[in-house]
């Protein structure tokens, strides 16, 4: 019929491979689609606050040197995550302070990335690999350089 308008249903935007989409109770108004570079901050800071973790690491002395100056794209690229839906496989490498129990640190990684990622999104992470590439000795706590008499 000339002149009437028909309502055509807008699908919604398939995400990408680097983002994920939230569920929504009401989705009339919008997306909210999380980028993947948003989420290896969160598994970052998440992994980070377990105690023994020195830091994200890098699988290559590239990425090591890069990340020793300080390039977040670098340790980006040590958080590997895939989007299966509202479902996330995250895998990450970390290096661990020398004297802690590595099935425990890691334990512990998986357990607060696995939290963080779903208070602050709702997605869940169906898998959290923790990958352990080295062991760092810390400094002594001694600040004066003096040893015990």
């Amino acid at each position: 019929m000339p002149g009437k308008i028909k309502n055509i249903a807008v699908s919604q935007k398939v995400p990408e491979p680097d983002s994920a989409i939230l569920p929504q109770e009401n989705g009339d108004l919008g997306v909210i689609r999380i980028e993947t570079r948003a989420l290896s901050a969160m598994v970052r800071k998440a992994a980070c606050q377990v105690e023994g973790v020195t830091r994200i690491t890098g699988n290559s002395i590239v990425d090591n040197i890069a990340e020793f100056m300080g390039n977040r794209k670098i340790q980006d690229r040590s958080i590997q995550i895939s989007v299966n839906g509202t479902e996330l496989l995250i895998e990450l490498s970390i290096n661990v302070a020398y004297g802690f129990s590595l099935p425990e640190v890691a334990s512990g990684v998986q357990n607060n990335v696995f939290a963080a990622i779903r208070e602050q999104t709702g997605l869940s992470a169906s898998r959290i690999n923790v990958v352990i590439r080295e062991m760092e000795e810390l400094p002594d706590d001694d600040e004066d350089g003096q040893e015990d008499a």
